[in-house]
């Protein structure tokens, strides 16, 4: 911490920036250490069902809350921040307990529906992932709002950790995908508790004036923000997500665990960055929009240069030698998810840029042109598969489908963001929105 308060000035961007990737990377070093005994203690199917069961995680999950949580950092004060933080955990826990009731009475019919029977015992572990996740995002966006990034930069460190030591500890004892799935839930609540005790210590106040009068009021006047931010959030999200369901259902669980594999094997060096911008990128650049838009277009430009740069290399490697690296290190049974890794290492790359910027667009209140693009890709990834189911295409060329289609729809997101973010500094705010923040009860 010290090397780092030296290097970079304290408070600033670069300096927030690194905090969170620092804290991140240090877990995810035990993340990369275990993947070898990971890959040898679970095998594809496994994987292929912690890829479904995510999968489905995070399409509940972008709903749950109705994405109110994003209204934290828009709050006029900290008293109606505090208020939004009441509403957003009170739709988690109903959301939480309406899937509970689903997961008790209907288990196995939705996991042979989604054509990993293999879930049915397991998914009561779902409602309890999505109340630990929401419950840690909402107070992850208070403690954003108060720069807490050095707390929130230990959660990081304890999630990275416990996403990773319950699986191995569960995987040295019993077969089968519960360690995986056990893992990904604990991890998703793992530093609540401390966040929620550091909001109570900042500003107790405010909290204790969370009342059901100010939760109204704070719901209708962040009505049309929620609305759209959470559609465009699930679309998004079912771009993302969807692949996964549809390999499952098109080639079986174990090509789905290999493409799973894939996308959190790359995940480990550019995951240590992206979310960290991103979250980072959100706090300045609301800040900028209102205080200095033609800084805010160098800032977008300047943070896309530098997330490109630090994607490339670990991108390149995994595009050249993709295949045989997974083999020696992971074991020969995951030599084919290798070999996706070389076919959508350029893909991840630009959505690792593009996807860490996405937020300019609520910012700059452009939010519906951001669900147009997430229709788009989404359309485009169904079209991918009912090309592949069409004409019998094997896995590699549907994952390279896939590729290409992600390609296409992120370079067309960036485009489109750059072009915004022109508009904006010439002329403001959309003639049809307002001044206040998006969702004023006025409209």
């Amino acid at each position: 911490m010290n090397t780092l308060k030296r290097l970079v000035p304290r408070g600033g961007f670069a300096y927030n920036v690194s905090l969170l990737a620092g804290s991140t990377a240090v877990g995810q070093v035990v993340g990369v250490l275990a993947a070898p005994l990971l890959s040898r203690l679970y095998t594809p199917d496994d994987f292929g069902a912690l890829g479904v069961f995510t999968s489905v995680f995070m399409l509940l999950n972008v709903v749950s809350s109705l994405r109110y949580e994003y209204a934290i950092n828009l709050a006029d004060d900290d008293d109606e921040a505090a208020q939004v933080l009441g509403v957003t955990l009170a739709l988690v826990i109903v959301s939480s307990l309406i899937l509970l009731a689903v997961a008790l009475t209907l288990a196995q019919p939705v996991a042979d529906w989604l054509n990993a029977p293999a879930l049915g015992p397991y998914l009561w572990l779902m409602p309890l992932s999505l109340l630990g996740a929401g419950v840690y995002t909402a107070f992850n966006y208070w403690a954003l709002r108060r720069a807490s990034f050095g707390a929130l930069g230990r959660t990081r460190i304890t999630q990275s950790l416990t996403g990773t030591l319950v699986p191995l500890a569960v995987g040295a004892l019993a077969q089968g995908p519960f360690g995986l799935l056990l893992g990904h839930a604990v991890a998703q609540s793992a530093g609540s508790t401390t966040l929620a005790r550091l909001s109570w210590r900042q500003n107790s106040a405010a909290l204790r004036g969370i009342n059901r009068r100010g939760m109204a009021r704070a719901a209708r006047r962040y009505g049309r923000l929620a609305l759209l931010t959470s559609a465009s959030a699930l679309v998004n999200t079912a771009g993302a997500q969807v692949p996964r369901l549809l390999l499952s259902g098109l080639y079986g669980t174990a090509v789905t665990g290999w493409f799973t594999f894939s996308q959190r094997i790359f995940a480990i060096p550019i995951g240590i960055v992206g979310v960290s911008v991103g979250q980072v990128f959100l706090s300045s650049a609301a800040r900028l929009a209102r205080e200095n838009p033609p800084e805010l277009r160098r800032f977008f430009f300047k943070t896309a240069r530098r997330l490109f740069l630090l994607g490339l290399l670990p991108a390149g490697v995994l595009m050249v030698v993709g295949a045989p690296l997974f083999a020696f290190v992971f074991g020969p049974q995951w030599e084919t998810a290798g070999a996706y890794t070389q076919i959508l290492a350029p893909a991840f790359l630009i959505q690792f840029v593009v996807s860490s910027l996405s937020q300019v667009m609520f910012v700059i209140r452009r939010a519906n042109l951001q669900l147009a693009w997430d229709v788009l890709r989404l359309f485009s990834v169904g079209g991918v598969f009912a090309a592949a189911a069409a004409f019998n295409l094997d896995d590699p060329q549907g994952v390279l489908l896939y590729a290409l289609a992600l390609i296409l729809t992120y370079g067309i997101l960036f485009a489109l963001q750059w072009r915004l973010l022109d508009v904006f500094v010439q002329r403001g705010l959309p003639a049809h929105e307002p001044a206040a923040p998006y969702g004023d009860s006025a409209l």
